[in-house]
C-alpha cells in the first residue's frame, strides 16, 4: 500500500472518529426539521428549525450548558504525529467553560433581547456548546523555531426548547485565529479567543431573532433561507 494512500485512509478513519463521537453527544437531541441559512457574516452553518417558531417565539429565558470539551479532536499538520499536550487540564477547563459563558451571555443580552438564568428549571431555551476540533496550522516545533500562531476552532452549538428537547436552531461553525495557541495554554483574562467566542454567541443570538420574527442581531447580517 503507497504511503499516499495509508494517509488518505488513515484521514478518513480520524474523521470517521470524530464524527461518531460528536453524534453520540448530540444523540440524545431532537432531530429538527432544519432550514439551512446563509449568513452573510458569522456561522458557517446556521440551521432555524422553522417547525419550533410556534413554541418558542416568545421565549427570552436562556440556560448557558457547560461546554462539552471531551469530544473534540486535534486536526494536527499534514504528516505531523499526535501532541497530547493540546488536551485541556482541569484548570484551563474552568478558565475555558467561564469564557465561553461570558461571551455568548454578552451576545444574547445584547439590547435585552434574551435574560441568562442560572439553573436549566428556570430556561426556557438550553444553549448546549461541543468544541468538535482544534486546527494549529503548524506543529509545536514549528512555534518553538518562530513560526506563527495561526489556526482555527470548529464548534457545533444547538440551542434546545428546554421543555421538550426540540433543538430550535443548531450552528455549525470554524473561527480562525492568529493566537490558535492561546488554547493550548489557557490563562485567565487572555483576551486572544474572545472574539471566537463572541461569534459563535452573535450566530445563535442572530438564528433565534430570526425563529421567532425579531430583528437581526448587532452586527446586522442578512439571513437568507434556502428551501
Amino acid at each position: 500500500m503507497s504511503t499516499n494512500l495509508q494517509r488518505v485512509l488513515l484521514a478518513l478513519l480520524v474523521t470517521l472518529g470524530g464524527c461518531a463521537q460528536l453524534d453520540a453527544w448530540t444523540s440524545t437531541f431532537a432531530k429538527p426539521t432544519a432550514v439551512p441559512a446563509e449568513v452573510a457574516a458569522g456561522a458557517d452553518t446556521l440551521y432555524v428549525n422553522s417547525a419550533a417558531a410556534a413554541a418558542g417565539r416568545e421565549f427570552r429565558n436562556v440556560y448557558i450548558a457547560p461546554a462539552n470539551l471531551a469530544n473534540m479532536q486535534i486536526i494536527q499538520p499534514e504528516g505531523a504525529s499526535a501532541d497530547i499536550e493540546w488536551w485541556v487540564d482541569d484548570t484551563e477547563d474552568q478558565t475555558l467553560q467561564q469564557a465561553i459563558a461570558d461571551q455568548i451571555t454578552a451576545a444574547l443580552v445584547y439590547e435585552s433581547a434574551f435574560y441568562i438564568v442560572a439553573t436549566p428549571e428556570e430556561a426556557q431555551i438550553v444553549v448546549n456548546t461541543a468544541v468538535v476540533a482544534i486546527h494549529p496550522n503548524v506543529t509545536r516545533s514549528a512555534i518553538a523555531a518562530g513560526s506563527s500562531t495561526g489556526g482555527a476552532i470548529t464548534v457545533s452549538i444547538a440551542l434546545l426548547n428546554a421543555a421538550t428537547d426540540e433543538v430550535m436552531v443548531r450552528v455549525v461553525d470554524t473561527q480562525s485565529s492568529d493566537d490558535i495557541w492561546a488554547f493550548n495554554q489557557v490563562e485567565i483574562g487572555d483576551p486572544a479567543l474572545n472574539p471566537l467566542f463572541r461569534a459563535w454567541g452573535d450566530s445563535i443570538r442572530l438564528g433565534l431573532l430570526q425563529l421567532q420574527g425579531r430583528s437581526s442581531g448587532p452586527l446586522d447580517p442578512s439571513i437568507v433561507a434556502k428551501q
